[in-house]
């Protein structure tokens, strides 16, 4: 299994509940020092790679360590996010939306697009 956004929270949480239930995951978040700690702690039974999902390279990088580490990809679960572009509309810079929109959406569809 792939965890995008796995170092913490809901990702961490799922990544220990699939090793639990016989899983072998791969941890892909940006959070180096997070992921490298859970990784180590789930005692061989993932891997983490640092992964920004709105690069694609990265993304399908992510994707293809399940195979070359575990031999296949059984699933994906794109769980990376933040809360997103807060405040009225009229006051949100285009910035805000762009990466919104980049993290929420477009990291999604890549994790689609490479499993």
């Amino acid at each position: 299994a792939v965890i995008t956004g796995g170092a913490s929270g809901i990702g961490e949480g799922t990544a220990r509940r699939f090793v639990e239930e016989g899983a072998r995951v791969v941890i892909a978040d940006m959070q180096e020092a997070r992921g490298q700690e859970l990784a180590a702690s789930l005692k061989g039974s993932a891997v983490f790679i640092n992964t920004d999902v709105t690069v694609e390279a990265q993304v399908k990088a992510a994707i293809d360590k399940a195979g070359s580490e575990w031999g296949r990809l059984d699933c994906v679960f794109n769980n990376a996010g933040f809360g997103g572009a807060i405040g009225p509309l009229e006051d949100t810079p285009v910035e805000d939306y762009d990466i919104t929109m980049d993290v929420l959406v477009k990291g999604v569809f890549l994790g689609m697009k490479h499993a």
